[in-house]
């Protein structure tokens, strides 16, 4: 999976149902996509105009919404039965 960048890299907000829903493979990439995220508005270099798109929307890890997404997503893929990989 290639990083993206600006807007692109953002992640819509999922409640835990929707998340629920989601096949394993589906949620490590969005745990992938989590970790992408910037670390803030202030190390960012979006817009004003981009920053103002992305109130909805997941972008910055200093954001309360980014830890939520984070934790509730972890707590998904915890119950989640593990398979190793190939060896």
């Amino acid at each position: 999976m290639k990083k993206r960048h600006g807007l692109a890299r953002a992640l819509p907000v999922l409640t835990p149902a929707e998340l629920d829903a989601l096949p394993t493979a589906a949620l490590l990439a969005r745990l992938q996509r989590l970790r992408w995220c910037e670390e803030s508005a202030d190390a960012s270099d979006l817009s004003g105009e981009e920053l103002a798109q992305a109130l909805h929307l997941v972008v910055f890890k200093s954001d309360p919404a980014w830890r939520a997404a984070y934790a509730d997503l972890k707590q998904i893929l915890a119950e989640r039965e593990h398979v190793p990989n190939k060896p």
